[in-house]
């Protein structure tokens, strides 16, 4: 059963949920397992957290963004490039494992070795409760992604370390849409292959902040206008430019969130 797991984790300025989601990583029933976190060039005490517990578990490393651009992609790629797992998870800093998650990915895996990737459910906070966010079934799920209609999040894939490094992780300099960007490269991918677990329970969670959709608002259109011409690239590159269409509803998503009532 034994497969090293790299937990990935970008931080910036989150001194008091970093700790909510190392203590997640820590706590796991599953034992084999590497943290990496990167910070983003945080101001606030993120940094001696993160020292802290590196010193108190030598499983946790981290390390600090010294190159640009700024953003989560890049520190995503920096921990991609120190991971010694053969398999990774990404985790952001307003997420956290549930204690049997990595028990239970690495069974999957043991049972799935051909797969690329593995995709579980997570949960999201609503009030005082938590939420199972349920994956829809579909018979293509690269549709839902170009159509601004994305099935799961970040932290709900276990990758193949492999496969990551041939698609060369996440694409740098997006504010935002960098989760979609690298699920749609990868669903693009000839060789691709993955399974969806439906009907497990969640094994991850997420905690929104009061104030995201003014940050969200405020990078999309910076985004998009980086996101569709990339986007088009590759899908005209793996002979699917019929599938350009899809990338309307993303401009949809743009007039919701921007286009207000007077």
């Amino acid at each position: 059963m034994r497969a090293l797991v790299s937990v990935i984790i970008p931080v910036f300025n989150r001194e008091a949920l970093i700790k909510i989601a190392l203590d997640s990583v820590i706590q796991q029933s599953y034992t084999d397992w590497e943290c990496i976190v990167v910070d983003d060039g945080s101001t606030d005490g993120t940094k001696e957290v993160l020292k802290n517990y590196a010193t108190q578990d030598s499983r946790i490393t981290f390390f600090s963004r010294e190159r640009f651009p700024k953003g989560a992609p890049t520190c995503r790629n920096i921990g991609l490039d120190h991971a010694k797992g053969d398999y990774i998870i990404y985790l952001d800093s307003d997420d956290y494992l549930l204690p049997f998650c990595l028990e239970q990915r690495v069974v999957a895996i043991n049972n799935n070795k051909d797969c690329n990737f593995l995709v579980f459910p997570m949960g999201k906070k609503k009030d005082d409760t938590i939420v199972k966010v349920e994956i829809p079934s579909y018979n293509d799920y690269l549709i839902p992604f170009l159509s601004a209609n994305l099935p799961w999040s970040i932290m709900c894939p276990i990758w193949k370390t492999s496969f990551l490094q041939t698609i060369d992780g996440f694409t740098e300099g997006y504010p935002r849409f960098n989760d979609p960007e690298l699920m749609i490269r990868a669903l693009l991918q000839p060789q691709a292959k993955f399974k969806v677990f439906n009907d497990v329970d969640y094994d991850t969670a997420y905690m929104p902040s009061a104030n995201e959709p003014y940050v969200f608002v405020d990078k999309v259109y910076e985004s998009l206008m980086l996101f569709i011409p990339d986007i088009v690239g590759h899908l005209e590159f793996q002979g699917q430019a019929d599938l350009k269409k899809h990338l309307a509803l993303y401009l949809h998503l743009w007039f919701k969130y921007i286009i207000k009532p007077s």
